[in-house]
Formats: structure tokens, C-alpha cells, sequence
């Protein structure tokens, strides 16, 4: 068994303890963190995957193909593509972070 120490504000401490008695434990507590933010971050994934779906179909190029053209610089700075940019970035760092909690 690890022991992790945690410097929190009473107020917050105490309000973890009462988490922590409400879930039974402090493992069961920790999973149900992991997994509702493991859920939080595929909702994110497919909904901005519906957008970039949308680009694809519209610019007739996959996602990945558009994004290292655009970093490249060989596409103009259009509106849709800042956006379509934006959009994969944020999707790429979420399932960056999905895989960290994996």
C-alpha cells in the first residue's frame, strides 16, 4: 500500500473525508474520479469529432492530413481553418489525457 499527502485547506479537507465516507473508501472514491473524468474526456472526443467531421466532408481531406498542411503552412489562414486547427488540437490533448488515465 502507497501513501500519498496531500496540503489541503480544512474546508477541503473535510469535504474529501465526507466524499470519502460516502464512497466506503478511499480506492473506490479515487476509481469513480478517474472514471467519470475517462467518460467526461470521450464525450469531448466525439463531439469535436462531429466537427471535424464535418471539415472533412467539406474540405474533402482527413483531419490529420489538413493539420500537418496547415502547420506546414501550405493552407491560407482562413476562418474554417483556424478553427478546424483548434478543434484537432483540443481533440489530440484530450485523447492525450484520456490515455494518461488508461
Amino acid at each position: 500500500m502507497s501513501q500519498i499527502t496531500l496540503d489541503l485547506k480544512s474546508e477541503t479537507a473535510n469535504k474529501l473525508n465526507q466524499y470519502i465516507k460516502s464512497f466506503g473508501s478511499k480506492d473506490l472514491l479515487f476509481e469513480k474520479f478517474i472514471d467519470y473524468h475517462k467518460k467526461k474526456l470521450k464525450r469531448e472526443i466525439a463531439k469535436m469529432q462531429i466537427d471535424l467531421n464535418d471539415f472533412e466532408k467539406k474540405y474533402d481531406m482527413s483531419s490529420a492530413a489538413f493539420y500537418q498542411k496547415f502547420e506546414s503552412g501550405e493552407l491560407a489562414d482562413e476562418k474554417d481553418y483556424m478553427i478546424w486547427a483548434g478543434v484537432y488540437e483540443m481533440q489530440q490533448e484530450s485523447k492525450h489525457k484520456l490515455n494518461q488515465l488508461s
